[in-house]
């Protein structure tokens, strides 16, 4: 693989993390198992004036884009930060959006 192809996979990568937590809602959530040590089990996050079922939508999309991992639904339900894309989500942003500062001034 050439270096074209690792940059377009970095930026595609980057632009899809971006995108999932483009909602305030979602912000919340990733907020809200940060208080909560990383992980919440036995129930669904409580988001103030959201609907459980739009959270559930929520945590669907944070879980598909792997920014969180464990199970949703159920009573049996616990889910909590994946630390490991939260990393590569740092370090992206930091290697590509980060530079684009430096060089607006």
């Amino acid at each position: 693989m050439n270096v074209a192809q690792l940059q377009n996979e970095s930026f595609a990568l980057l632009a899809n993390l971006s995108k999932s937590i483009g909602h305030p809602t979602r912000l919340q959530i990733l907020k809200s198992l940060c208080d909560h040590g990383g992980t919440i089990e036995g129930e669904i996050v409580a988001i103030p004036n959201t609907a459980p079922s739009t959270v559930i939508q929520h945590l669907r999309e944070l879980k598909r884009a792997g920014l969180i991992k464990g199970r949703i639904f159920g009573a049996q339900c616990k889910y909590s930060l994946n630390d490991e894309t939260l990393v590569v989500f740092k370090n992206l942003w930091e290697e590509i959006i980060l530079p684009l500062q430096s060089n607006t001034k």
